[in-house]
């Protein structure tokens, strides 16, 4: 068995070897994607930083020159994109690396420049299983680690499985720790539990250009996107033809609304415990949810990860690594950004507290 991943392994260097993994070829290919199709390059690199931002690029374009290791270009590379402090937009090493080597990547990350400096995390234990669990017959859980898309099958049949404790159960507590985001889609159908009131919702606008309309092009033809993300993406497409180097709306207006004909009986009371690892489209739940008269947040400030969205994989020309930018732009900005800020919860659980769910339990049973 060693023999057979040895093989493969050096099949996947050798390949490697044969593409284009010149550091400076891939610097000035990142430099040049991100500068036209990135939608926060403008807002980000504006006549008050030009001139600095150009001596540090092209510093490190010299530097890019002298580096001939996967590592060394990957830290590198980071370095500039990390100057934009925007997680969405980043250079990360192929599945492959990341999982032939673990603990490298750790040690490749430490040495990155940051651009956020943070207390130390909590130790909580948690359960990376999407799961909904009855805690008694006023309360349910339900652990959502993640909105990738290939979770909403999951959300989907427990919605299903747990639909009559759903219905009657008062206190609910959703446990968005961990939960790095991933599509809107995925938690939409918890928020007619949640609604009480109209909910708004401010648009993203898209950053137009050829490279952008192709890649949105490129999922329509894939036969696993489905309808409702395809008929989505046809409307995008359609109205970036005519709109090169500007942002659209699809939905033209820049706030949008939600309004049900009903309100559900239960649940009553809807907690919500996030940490600073809740990001992206973990945060746009909670930016519905929070507009709802049931519901409360508990924890620390979310990650603040959400300006700048919808990002795409862009080809690079060395496989060693992925290039993601976002191609959307919230209307929140500038007067109301969340990233490297966070959404603040409404009581503010220590990170020292052990005993989170029970502390929430408590706070409901006492309203």
């Amino acid at each position: 068995m060693k023999a057979v991943y040895l093989i493969l392994f050096t099949l996947w260097t050798t390949n490697l070897m044969a593409q284009n993994c010149d550091c400076a070829v891939n610097f000035n290919y990142t430099v040049s994607q991100v500068s036209r199709n990135y939608a926060g390059y403008n807002d980000k690199i504006n006549t008050s930083n030009s001139k600095l931002f150009k001596a540090f690029t092209n510093s490190l374009a010299l530097k890019a020159k002298k580096t001939n290791n996967v590592d060394s270009c990957y830290i590198l590379l980071r370095t500039w994109t990390n100057y934009f402090k925007d997680q969405h937009l980043r250079v990360q090493l192929d599945w492959r690396y990341r999982e032939k080597y673990p603990e490298k990547l750790s040690q490749l990350n430490k040495q990155l420049p940051k651009f956020r400096t943070l207390p130390p995390a909590a130790k909580d234990t948690l359960s990376e299983v999407t799961n909904i669990k009855v805690l008694d017959n006023q309360t349910l859980l339900l652990r959502l680690p993640s909105f990738d898309w290939s979770e909403k099958k999951n959300v989907d049949s427990l919605m299903k499985r747990y639909a009559k404790e759903l219905k009657a159960t008062p206190n609910w507590i959703i446990d968005l720790r961990g939960n790095m985001g991933g599509s809107d889609f995925v938690y939409s159908p918890f928020l007619p539990y949640l609604y009480t009131n109209r909910m708004a919702t401010l648009s993203s606008e898209f950053w137009v250009t050829e490279d952008n309309i192709g890649i949105l092009e490129q999922q329509l033809a894939d036969k696993n996107v489905s309808k409702e993300t395809k008929a989505y993406l046809s409307s995008i497409v359609a109205l970036m033809m005519n709109n090169k180097g500007r942002f659209v709306n699809p939905s033209g207006k820049d706030t949008t609304y939600v309004t049900l004909d009903s309100v559900y009986e239960y649940p009553k009371k809807v907690a919500f415990l996030i940490d600073r690892n809740s990001a992206s489209s973990a945060e746009s739940f909670l930016l519905m949810a929070k507009q709802s008269k049931k519901v409360t947040i508990f924890g620390e400030n979310s990650y603040g990860m959400l300006d700048y969205a919808n990002y795409q994989y862009f080809d690079i020309p060395c496989e060693a690594y992925n290039l993601t930018i976002p191609i959307s732009r919230s209307k929140r900005l500038p007067k109301h950004p969340i990233d490297n800020i966070g959404i603040k919860p409404d009581v503010l659980i220590d990170n020292a507290e052990k005993q989170k769910l029970n502390f929430i339990k408590s706070a409901q049973q006492q309203k």
